[in-house]
């Protein structure tokens, strides 16, 4: 059949250049069947080749017949690329075909005489009088590699094309060169700042939107061209112009508008402080600046700012007040007043019915707490207190005062309001923001309790957060936590039958109040009724999980029963008390001044505690892995949700446990980690086989996550069993078939290697002991082990094979290794941030010196410390571990990272990480010229350092 449709092609096509409508199909349903052989598809790729050269054929046809055939037969695309390139290079090729033979090659990875470095060939269709030629040609301007001054000198020119969709992407590309060349001139700098601010009154959206990018991109390169003393006065031109657009009637300009002033890093107070006044203030009353008011007025008055961002803020869309919220948390840093101010503006804000505005709105209420600029102020509440708060304690009194002098609370009470919202992000984020306040008053400070009881009782889900702000700020309000505790200590008593009674909201939240009060270890005393302490042991398990970050629950336990023994102070000692000395690292409170008994009772309790801990860990993980094995029905059956609500649950639990129990924690990361691959695992089979399609790109992202995972149960963990290794291997094989299943067999060879690689290992481990191989695993042999050429299409059949061997798989149960070592590593460089980066000399090496720290890793071991920039090549530093003493438990020292590529730019910054080599794997696959031989596994998370120019 495929010769027939072949010859019937050859013969059409031979009579008759042009490809008819009917050849076209023909080809295309040899190009897309996947049974179609090899020795077809090269076939028909020779004849639309040689029908490409023919000057009386159908060039476009032609090309996008080789695009649909690379785009399904991608092992093959270099072929299509070759000859693009061939037909590219002929005398007879028309300009208007050109852009699409283009689009078949790869920039860099063609023939010598590479098209994409050709400028003639650049300069002729950038004025080709096509304008889809012209607007293709923008749009993948960043593949040619012409030179910045030609480029420039384009784009420029394009600028002024009378078709404004030209005229946008030309901005675009202004944009995009800015941030990739260094420029020195700066009266060229000042040329493309200028021509971009004219074009902020083009009368299209899409150009004044290009143009204002662009604004914000020169302008700020101009500035760092302009001597010191003007510097400010730049960057307030640059500001107050950009001003101009934020009332623009286009949404999406105005959102434009406000990204653009985010990222200005200097701006005077006073024309801050003139976006929120709609009068002209005093001190910018008079100023003007250089720049482009209208059409024809070339000088920009200073009160342009003005009402900036309040148009922001309370624009229509939502969109736009996100961006002005976003530009107010980047400028708050410039001035304290602006901060004080903003303030104000953003608890109104507080009110928005959108989602992501009230969100936003937090976020930089946050950062503005952050940086010490939040004031509370106290009017706002002194009238909704004066009455209600008398009585405060009584529940009926405080929620009709609340509800009826709503309108009179002002700004806080706004604020305090996004506690009870019915989004849970929004009332996290506002519990964020109030752990940063220091209230000055004690009103304030029961206004807010009051909320976080009200949130309690509403959203109970909430309540490991809420008790952990409850202690915070309890330690950090410790004289106000007094007061409001002996007024309530009656309502913390047992009742006269001698019940305690803490099933009530309100209660647990005071009793969670009152053990943050401070006391004095040294002096054993307590600001509080001690027994107050021994209630809150009743409690212990919540507390511990709320307090997970603070301390674990032996701590807690031992912190409890510790102060329950104390005697309470008088009035008249102006108790301030203590802060409790935690050491978290190792485990242990250190309470100075205890007596010899009381030590030696605490370590036997706390050793029994201990050893329970560590045993309910062990039965914890035993019958989750059991639990585990009964999902895979599920998942065949589609129901993802209900495995993915399962593994929730299982994964809380052992977190807690995780917290607990430090002996333990190797195996239990490791049963997070498998957890955290069965819903991978899950996600991913539901994407291959359910009936609706969920598009490709997110199997291939699923999977990517699966192998990365699987390394990391595999390499990261030091004392695995035979039979741990056997079923991580098992799930690889499992990982490369479903991989190969979905892409088809345009990779079939490549992933056979790698599960023939696999398979060896897993060979391997039977020789070294009895373990029983799967019935999944002992088909993949069979299936790949008989020979390839037994039949014309055993690729094909080998190929429906494997698809069939997955049904052979499933979950079995495994017992992890109580002894399992989790290998880590944490990487710091002191004192760096974008605010205080290195030193370097463009062009020279620079040293980084880094603190690091490892946890069981052998001095056989390989690493290397990766170093990335920009997303470009990786440059890799060997750490000898000989080098540095230690035990293996432990290692931490300094390392000096040379880096040699620095970029001649002001400033840059690197990502890094500490990666393991995996001795283990193929050669093959993974090899870096002076860098590791092998794939790599990471060891911590990816930090970056900034570096600055120490020339100026």
């Amino acid at each position: 059949m495929e010769h027939r449709i072949l010859s019937d092609i050859g013969r059409a096509l031979d009579q008759n250049p042009t490809v008819s409508s009917k050849s076209a199909d023909a080809i295309i349903s040899l190009i897309t069947n996947p049974f179609t052989s090899d020795q077809s598809l090269n076939s028909v790729l020779e004849t639309l080749t040689l029908h490409l050269q023919n000057p009386n054929s159908d060039h476009n046809k032609i090309l996008s017949l080789l695009t649909v055939f690379s785009r399904h037969n991608p092992r093959l695309h270099h072929l299509v690329s070759a000859a693009a390139n061939t037909f590219i290079l002929l005398p007879s090729t028309p300009t208007s075909s050109i852009r699409h033979a283009l689009t078949l090659m790869d920039p860099g990875n063609s023939a010598p005489s590479d098209p994409f470095s050709d400028e003639s060939l650049f300069l002729s269709l950038c004025f080709w009088p096509c304008l889809g030629v012209r607007r293709w040609i923008l749009r993948n301007v960043t593949k040619f590699r012409v030179r910045p001054s030609v480029l420039l000198t384009v784009l420029l020119g394009l600028t002024k094309d009378p078709y404004p969709n030209i005229r946008g992407l030309a901005l675009d590309g202004l944009t995009m060169l800015c941030d990739g060349i260094v420029v020195q001139d700066r009266s060229l700098v000042g040329g493309c700042y200028f021509r971009a601010v004219e074009l902020l009154f083009d009368a299209e959206n899409s150009v004044r939107r290009s143009a204002v990018r662009a604004v914000s991109q020169w302008g700020q390169l101009l500035v760092a061209l302009c001597p010191d003393e003007v510097k400010t006065d730049m960057y307030d031109a640059l500001f107050v112009q950009i001003c101009l657009m934020v009332r623009d009637t286009d949404m999406k300009i105005r959102v434009a508008a406000f990204n653009a002033l985010g990222k200005i890093h200097c701006v005077s107070e006073d024309i801050l402080l003139q976006t929120f006044s709609k009068k002209a203030l005093l001190a910018t009353k008079e100023k003007t600046y250089l720049g482009q008011y209208t059409a024809k007025l070339f000088k920009i008055p200073a009160t342009t700012a003005a009402f900036t961002f309040i148009h922001g803020l309370e624009d229509e869309f939502h969109e736009v007040k996100i961006s002005a919220c976003h530009a107010l948390q980047k400028l708050i840093v410039l001035s304290a007043k602006f901060a004080g101010g903003a303030v104000h503006i953003l608890m109104d804000i507080l009110n928005d019915d959108s989602v992501a505005v009230r969100l936003q709105a937090l976020e930089t209420l946050l950062h503005i707490a952050m940086h010490g600029h939040l004031k509370v102020e106290e009017s706002h509440l002194h009238m909704l207190f004066e009455h209600g708060f008398q009585d405060y304690w009584n529940p009926e009194v405080i929620q009709h005062t609340l509800f009826t002098r709503c309108c009179l609370c002002g700004v806080n009470l706004k604020f305090l309001g996004a506690l009870v919202d019915n989004n849970a992000l929004i009332r996290s984020a506002a519990r964020k923001t109030l752990e940063l306040i220091k209230l000055q008053k004690l009103v304030m400070f029961r206004s807010c309790i009051d909320s976080l009881i009200k949130n309690l009782k509403i959203y109970p889900q909430d309540e490991a957060e809420i008790f952990l702000l409850l202690f915070k700020i309890g330690q950090t309000h410790g004289k106000f936590v007094i007061k409001i505790i002996h007024e309530v200590s009656q309502e913390l008593e047992p009742s006269f039958d001698g019940k305690l009674v803490f099933n009530k909201v309100r209660t647990t939240a005071l009793l969670v109040l009152a053990i943050s009060a401070p006391v004095s270890i040294e002096r054993h005393i307590s600001s509080i009724p001690p027994q107050l302490f021994s209630y809150a042991v009743t409690l212990l398990s919540r507390l511990s999980r709320a307090l997970a970050g603070v301390m674990d629950q032996r701590v807690l336990l031992a912190y409890l029963s510790h102060c329950s023994r104390f005697t309470i102070a008088s009035t008249s000692e102006n108790f301030e008390g203590e802060k409790l000395g935690c050491n978290l690292n190792d485990g242990c409170i250190n309470f100075s001044g205890k007596s010899v008994e009381v030590l030696e009772l605490e370590k036997h309790t706390m050793s029994d505690y201990l050893l329970n801990a560590n045993v309910k860990a062990s039965s914890c993980i035993e019958i989750i892995s059991r639990k585990v094995v009964d999902l895979w029905p599920l998942i065949h059956l589609g129901c993802v949700n209900e495995v993915i609500r399962s593994l929730r649950t299982w994964k809380e639990e052992l977190r807690i446990f995780l917290s607990e129990s430090r002996q333990s924690s190797g195996v239990l990361v490791f049963a997070l980690k498998y957890l955290n691959f069965i819903k991978l695992l899950g996600k991913a089979w539901d994407c291959l086989f359910c009936h609706q399609f969920k598009g490709m790109g997110c199997l291939e992202s699923l999977l990517g996550k699966i192998e990365i995972k699987l390394k990391e149960m595999l390499y990261r963990f030091s004392g695995l069993s035979r039979e741990e290794k056997l079923h991580i291997l098992e799930l690889m094989l499992l990982t490369c078939v479903m991989r190969c299943s979905y892409r088809g067999t345009c990779c079939f060879e490549d992933y056979t290697k790698k599960v023939n690689f696999v398979l060896c290992r897993v060979e391997c481990l039977q020789k070294e002991g009895s373990v029983q191989l799967s019935n999944f695993v002992i088909e993949l042999r069979n299936i790949l082990s008989c020979e390839k050429g037994e039949s014309e299409d055993g690729f094909v059949h080998k190929f429906d094979l494997l698809q069939k061997s997955l049904h052979f798989f499933s979950l079995k149960y495994i017992l992890f290794s109580g002894q399992l070592k989790h290998l880590e590593a944490f990487v710091d460089v002191f004192d760096n941030d974008f605010q205080n980066p290195l030193p370097f000399v463009p062009g020279l090496p620079v040293g980084l010196p880094l603190n690091i720290t490892l946890y069981n890793i052998s001095s056989e071991t390989r690493l290397w410390v990766a170093i990335t920039l920009g997303g470009k090549a990786t440059h890799f530093v060997y750490l000898d571990m000989n080098v540095y003493r230690g035990c293996d438990a432990m290692r931490k020292f300094t390392f000096v990272v040379p880096f040699f590529r620095t970029p001649k730019v002001k400033h840059f910054a690197l990502k890094m990480f500490i990666a393991m080599e995996c001795l283990s794997e193929n050669q093959h696959f993974f090899k870096h010229c002076n860098g590791p031989k092998h794939e790599l596994v990471h060891l911590c998370k990816e930090k970056e350092v900034y570096l600055s120019s120490a020339i100026k």
